[in-house]
């Protein structure tokens, strides 16, 4: 994974935590991680759909192998 695509994911995990949703974002994340590769699979999906908008660079890089894993990373590391 690029450091750009790093930096949006702690973009991404900085949204989640300013809506006040770090826990239950972590606890579904947990949940789901059995199926990063449908996950990976659906950001892609989905990707065409959010052309113009803000979504469009994290759908871009959730659609990317090990990113589903680095989300929870980053969302554990600033669980302190």
């Amino acid at each position: 994974m690029q450091e750009n695509d790093r930096v949006i994911l702690e973009q991404l995990v900085a949204r989640i935590e300013q809506a006040g949703l770090q826990k239950p974002a972590q606890l579904l994340l947990d949940i789901f991680a059995p199926i990063d590769v449908v996950s990976a699979q659906l950001a892609l999906f989905v990707s065409p759909f959010t052309t113009g908008s803000r979504l469009k660079s994290y759908a871009t890089v959730l659609g990317q192998e090990g990113a589903w894993k680095e989300l929870r990373r980053i969302l554990a590391r600033n669980d302190c």
